[in-house]
């Protein structure tokens, strides 16, 4: 068989090798069609510092699924050895992969949208939670509603508006279009067209949350609703 070459753009092996090589050395990565696997022991440390001096404080049995098209698709994380009950408290999925963290959530917050950004960013936050869990019983940074109610909650606090279902859907479909359409009444409930409203505050959120990116939380949350 012939080298399987990645497409322009797309997340490659030795990126994926380039994040994992320096903090994580007991993790490997290969090719498998066109995603990548990773496996092996992820080292927690107490902060996500490349070379942490303290040394790693904990690791976990890992298996990683990661598309060449990250971060356009969400990685698939899997705890191996069953240290973390496979229970939604524990932020288990039903399908029992990690659930790490509200994907668009990240997209729309985060800078960097880099592989090495999520393993040292929502990945090791994640599981800095499962250990600090284990030892105290709490969730270090807090605990999202789960399911339906958690998803809006997040996305509510991605936009920077309130945690209202109705006001939120409003949000992202004019979000989704490729131009906010101006003639459609401002989310603000004033009555008034959005062109005579907020119509620059809603262009501002336009360039920070893009059309792909809002279409994608809406058929999440219809998913949900079902």
């Amino acid at each position: 068989m012939g080298e399987i070459v990645s497409k322009p753009g797309a997340l490659t092996l030795d990126e994926v090798k380039a994040a994992i090589a320096f903090d994580q050395p007991k993790l490997s990565a290969m090719r498998q069609g066109s995603d990548f696997v990773i496996l092996g022991d992820y080292l927690l440390f107490e902060n996500s510092v490349i070379a942490n001096p303290a040394g790693p404080i904990s690791e976990f049995a890992i298996k990683m699924v990661v598309s060449e098209r990250f971060p356009k698709r969400e990685p698939k994380v899997f705890e191996t050895d069953g240290r973390i009950p496979r229970t939604a408290d524990h932020h288990i999925n039903p399908d029992g992969d990690c659930c790490v963290t509200v994907w668009e959530n990240w997209l729309v917050c985060a800078a960097d949208h880099s592989f090495a950004a999520y393993m040292n960013g929502p990945l090791h936050e994640f599981f800095l939670g499962q250990y600090w869990f284990e030892k105290t019983g709490k969730w270090p940074f807090g605990e999202r509603t789960h399911g339906a109610k958690g998803l809006e909650e997040a996305y509510a606090d991605a936009l920077g508006i309130h945690h209202k279902k109705k006001d939120l859907i409003y949000h992202l479909r004019m979000l989704s279009q490729d131009w906010p359409k101006g003639h459609w009444p401002c989310p603000c409930g004033s009555g008034k067209k959005l062109r005579d409203c907020h119509r620059d505050k809603m262009m501002g959120l336009h360039n920070k949350v893009p059309p792909g990116i809002a279409r994608q939380m809406l058929s999440r949350l219809k998913s949900q609703s079902k």
